[in-house]
């Protein structure tokens, strides 16, 4: 209450139009706010207020209220007093129903509504006709009253994470309508009427259940943002929705020249070498017996035409991968094994299933393509009773869908397993997906190629001569096709994007002549350019360069700097024996240390081997098949997998490791996210004392701290002590699984972390807040930089100054590169206030840099990033409340957003209107190995 009379006696005192009373924990409203008759704005959210007095209707000049967050439970009657609100704010009040009293507030510019119980719409809702925001996202809504074709007005209406299955007709008549949300709601389809909307910019449909997106959305000539994520779309197909708006539009278009489906998908058949895999296909295909079959080698690609079950004279074309099923080419497989797709499990009944891994193998098709369907194929089952547990195996994994015996030399049981494999392929999401023909015949040129690879100017020029000749829409079906596995064409990477290979299996055949090398493997790994000349025979350098920079993008290698005959380290063949590393990593014990164990469900090939790989700029060439040690600075990281108990444990040590351990976890984790349906718990040691062995839960140590009010202490089972959880996760970012399920706000208040940590290193406080920033922008679907300063040079002029972003070096770019002029500083503050106060505590302890960048001292880039501090923060300072009161002319509309602040959909388009082109003063958008989005300058990016 004395902070309340405070702020009041100041506004009295300084005649101000606007007070901030929220936050304070107020029971009830003082007297003397009611004397202040000239307010305007006044902001009483998030406090413990059970009702408003009759006395409210004094502030007869209120043209904003903010009363967000405080539990009402229903609309305080005074509210309906103020007849002049022109924006009114009732968010999270837990309000069920709008009283007919608000009707008066005829005035009414904003009303914000979201998070509460609503399940109906009053019809007088008409009567406020000025409204041009209505946020009625998070209540119980599944219809809307037609009479809000009366809010002509309405430019912005949010109807996310309600229950609509279909969109209510009304919205069509709102022919203003800039903004409409509709995401996490359970829609079906969106009908042709949406093209009524002509003014629409930003259409949210993400998290419904929408398969098909109407051409009618291409004749909204101004949209701008479209979110379809989370949908079970098949036209467009998911591989041209990832690609954003214009990608999803410009499919739009070409579809309505006419479109056909497309009957093809794949069956991936999968198990342990010697089964008889490679025999099944050929039987299924209708090929002779061989009965000296010899061992497949990576990748075989069969095609098998099956008739449709359901549409007469309809032939569906599947590409039946067969696997080798030795160890060594499991840790391929995963660049190949996709949703979407049939999964033909084979297991010999003479060996047994339990020999046949069949649990192993489950497991893997369970974490790389949890919805894909299985068929579980017993070979060699002529002669004796198939016996295993097919119903624990059914509960345990949902996706068999049947288990069926097949001999392959004599036939029995072939055409049956043809038949349910017919059956399942016609229930695949993409089977018959429509596509526009033009691109079915530029996707066919490809197809029926004879030569294994081409440029892709010549890809470029098959596509035009087959009718498609905007290069946007190629590059749309280049990605589509690399996605399905038909081709392998990686666009954005600069080392392989100058091929395109149009026989995947072609290869995988010479990258396993390197797996399979028994010169490699008894160089433990270790592949010369003289050796790989023998075994690439018949390639030319070329492409012998991209088969190698191949194997380094799928982490099966690596370059080995400052040895002979340009030699390759083969991760798949490393030792599986350690080297004598263990007096080395005694010698750091007495230093700080992180530690955290990952506790899988299965332990998929590749780990942790493909995580060495990725981590390899830190390599000390002290690696085995099971760990290595790498080194950072005057740190050490100890990775170890231990496959019989089915986990993974990082550990780092040195005077201040969170940095270097917050790297590893991304990469680690982003190692194990190419297993989408892979189980992960996060195990953190307890450190109440040195030999306490308690493990906390990740999971439920991250959501102590993201609870409002954050528990920052957790108990220890075995010492009974009170553990600080901040420091039990420092170094600890959310992965990228964690993210799927975090809000914005949860976000920030993980970024909030940083604040408390000052004392740690620049590079961990830098590296944190990029990877939360890069959080954000990937859920609002941006792109641009998130480091900046705003300075002031004199009295009204003001300018912006790009940083370069990468981690422990962050710096200012040299004028005049990345300097922007800007005309409304306080519009920048008011809209990213939050995002610039955490940026400004980040910039405030950046400790000096390692070395002098782009010309300029370590002196230099000190001071400047001190003064850029002391301006900005003069500039947030200047300005305490503009946070939510500083606006254009005539905009009293509540923010939607502004409970996750971290708005970069604005940021995005604030920053276009300084630089339309995206030059950002010469910054480069990099994507690191661990995965994080960075924007660097030229110096910065090379050692990436």
């Amino acid at each position: 209450m004395d902070e309340a009379l405070r702020r009041i006696e100041e506004a009295r005192n300084t005649r101000s139009t606007v007070l901030d009373l929220s936050g304070l924990g107020l029971r009830s409203l003082p007297p003397e706010l009611f004397e202040l008759t000239y307010l305007t704005r006044l902001y009483l959210g998030n406090n413990a207020l059970t009702d408003l007095p009759a006395e409210l209707a004094e502030l007869s000049s209120l043209t904003t209220l903010n009363l967000s967050g405080i539990p009402f439970g229903m609309v305080p009657a005074a509210v309906a007093d103020l007849e002049n609100l022109t924006a009114l704010d009732i968010r999270n009040c837990g309000i069920l129903a709008l009283p007919d009293s608000l009707r008066r507030l005829t005035k009414l510019h904003g009303l914000g509504a979201e998070g509460n119980g609503l399940v109906e719409i009053p019809e007088w809702i008409s009567c406020l006709d000025r409204l041009s925001l209505v946020a009625l996202g998070g209540n119980r809504l599944h219809s809307l009253p037609a009479s809000l074709t009366g809010l002509t007005d309405l430019v912005h209406l949010g109807l996310g994470r309600n229950r609509f299955t279909e969109v209510p007709e009304a919205v069509f008549a709102l022919r203003k309508l800039l903004i409409l949300d509709l995401e996490d709601n359970y829609l079906t389809a969106v009908p042709d009427a949406v093209s009524n909307l002509t003014k629409l910019e930003e259409l949210g449909l993400r998290g419904n259940q929408i398969s098909c997106l109407p051409t009618a959305v291409a004749d909204l000539s101004r949209l701008s943002t479209l979110t379809l994520s989370g949908n079970p779309l098949v036209s467009p197909p998911p591989e041209i929705a990832v690609g954003g708006t214009n990608s999803v539009i410009e499919f739009l278009k070409a579809r309505r020249a006419g479109t056909e489906p497309m009957w093809a998908s794949k069956v991936l058949v999968v198990g342990e070498g010697g089964v008889g895999k490679t025999s099944l296909v050929k039987a299924l295909a209708g090929t002779e017996y061989d009965h000296n079959e010899p061992s497949t080698h990576g990748i075989r690609i069969e095609h098998l035409d099956l008739p449709h079950p359901t549409h007469p004279g309809v032939e569906m074309q599947l590409n039946a991968w067969d696997f080798g099923g030795q160890e060594i080419y499991h840790a391929t497989h995963q660049f190949f094994l996709s949703n979407r797709s049939l999964f033909l499990l084979v297991w010999n009944s003479r060996h047994g299933w339990e020999q046949g891994r069949l649990r192993y193998w489950l497991d893997i098709i369970k974490a790389r393509a949890p919805e894909s369907p299985i068929i579980l194929v017993v070979t060699h089952a002529e002669d004796r009773p198939v016996d295993f547990p097919l119903d624990d195996l059914k509960r345990e994994y949902p996706q068999i869908v049947i288990s069926t015996a097949v001999d392959n030399r004599t036939r029995q049981g072939i055409d049956a397993l043809r038949d349910t494999i017919t059956e399942q392929a016609a229930k695949l999401p993409l089977m018959g997906a429509e596509w526009p023909k033009t691109w079915l015949k530029a996707a066919g040129t490809l197809w029926d190629c004879e030569v294994n690879r081409v440029a892709p100017d010549d890809m470029w020029q098959m596509m035009s001569d087959a009718g498609v000749e905007d290069p946007v829409q190629q590059r749309y079906i280049a990605k589509a096709l690399h996605e399905l596995g038909d081709i392998l064409y990686y666009s954005e990477d600069p080392e392989l994007c100058d091929t395109v290979i149009l026989q995947p299996e072609w290869v995988n055949g010479y990258i396993s002549k390197v797996l399979d090398s028994p010169e490699v493997e008894a160089s433990q790994g270790l592949l010369t350019r003289t050796h790989l000349r023998e075994l690439w025979r018949g390639l030319d350098r070329g492409t012998s360069d991209h088969f190698l920079s191949m194997m380094d993008k799928y982490d099966l290698s690596y370059r080995v700097d400052g040895l002979p005959d340009d030699v390759s380290l083969v991760v798949e063949r490393l030792s599986w024996n350690p080297p004598a590393y263990q007096d080395l990593w005694r010698g750091m014990a007495g230093k700080q240390e992180i530690r955290v164990l990952y506790r899988l469900n299965t332990m998929p090939p590749g780990i942790p081997t493909w995580f060495i790989a990725r981590s390899h700029r830190f390599s000390i060439s002290m690696h085995w098949r099971t760990g290595a040690v790498l080194k950072h600075g005057d740190h050490l990281a100890l990775v170890r997998a231990d496959a019989h108990r089915k986990t993974v444990e990082l550990t780092v040590r040195g005077p201040s490791p969170a940095a270097f351990f917050s790297i590893l976890d991304d990469g680690l984790n982003r190692t194990l996210d190419r297993f989408p349906g892979l189980e992960i718990r996060r195990e953190v040691p307890c450190r109440c004392d040195g030999g306490c062995t308690e493990l906390f839960n990740y999971d439920n140590l991250s959501k102590r701290l993201t609870k409002i009010p954050p528990k920052y202490t957790i108990e220890c089972h075995r010492s009974g002590d009170d553990v600080d959880i901040r420091s039990l996760l420092l170094g600890l970012a959310p992965s990228s699984r964690d993210v799927t399920v975090m809000s914005l706000d949860q976000i920030d208040r993980r970024l909030i972390r940083i604040e408390s940590k000052v004392d740690e290193n620049a590079e961990y406080n830098q590296r944190m807040f990029m990877r939360l920033q890069h959080i954000a922008q990937t859920q609002q679907e941006t792109r641009c930089p998130s480091v900046f300063a705003l300075v002031q040079l004199k009295k009204r002029n003001f300018e912006l100054h790009l940083y370069c972003e990468e981690p422990g070096a962050w710096h200012r770019l040299p004028e005049p590169e990345g300097v922007y002029a800007i005309k409304q500083p306080y519009e920048w503050v008011r809209k990213f206030g939050p995002h610039l106060q955490r940026l400004l505590k980040v910039l405030k302890y950046t400790a000096p840099l390692a070395g002098p960048v782009l010309g300029i001292t370590v002196d230099q880039l000190s001071q400047q990033l001190k003064a850029d501090c002391d301006l900005m923060k003069e500039l947030v300072s200047r300005a305490p409340e503009t946070f939510r009161t500083e606006a254009h002319a005539g905009d009293d509309i509540p923010s939607v957003r502004a409970e996750h602040d971290a708005d970069f959909r604005a940021l995005e388009a604030m920053l276009l209107e300084l630089d339309e082109k995206r030059v950002w003063g010469g910054l480069s958008r990099t994507t690191t190995p661990e995965g994080l989005t960075l924007y660097l300058c030229s110096e910065h990016r090379r050692a990436y």
